[in-house]
């Protein structure tokens, strides 16, 4: 056994370091899809959790979820409202992030809200929130729509 290592030695050598190469390209090509995916996993986590938040804030609030934004006049309730509609718009950009297929029920949420949405993104305070409309399918109207 001895005099055949030492007679294939180099070619021993050579298959060692040819494996070692493989194993390090493969290394290359399996750890960045292992962390890719272990980050959507993530991210498809994180997003749940924030939608399980909004459907329990909606619970808790559901005098927010049904308010009508034009007839809201105490100034606490308004602030209350647009944090809600805020969330709901952050709600609806993770979970469309995550999967198309949240597209239409944040569509329907985002919606029952198209007042405040149309408003706020007409008097040109949110430029990513009028894309996010924009990209949502929610057409607003060209004037304010409480008026």
């Amino acid at each position: 056994m001895r005099g055949w290592l030492t007679r294939n030695a180099e070619a021993l050598g050579a298959l060692g370091a040819i494996a070692t190469a493989f194993a390090a390209l493969t290394a290359l090509v399996v750890i960045p899809y292992q962390v890719g995916q272990a980050d959507r996993i993530q991210r498809d986590q994180t997003a749940r959790e924030i939608y399980r938040e909004f459907l329990n804030l909606t619970v808790q609030k559901p005098e927010l979820a049904n308010a009508d934004y034009c007839t809201l006049k105490d100034e606490t309730q308004r602030t209350a409202y647009s944090a809600y509609v805020e969330y709901l718009l952050y709600t609806a950009e993770q979970m469309v992030d995550t999967s198309e297929e949240w597209r239409k029920p944040m569509e329907n949420y985002l919606a029952e809200h198209k007042t405040y949405l149309c408003s706020v993104a007409l008097q040109g305070k949110d430029g990513e929130m009028a894309d996010l409309i924009i990209e949502l399918g929610l057409v607003c109207p060209p004037d304010d729509p409480c008026q």
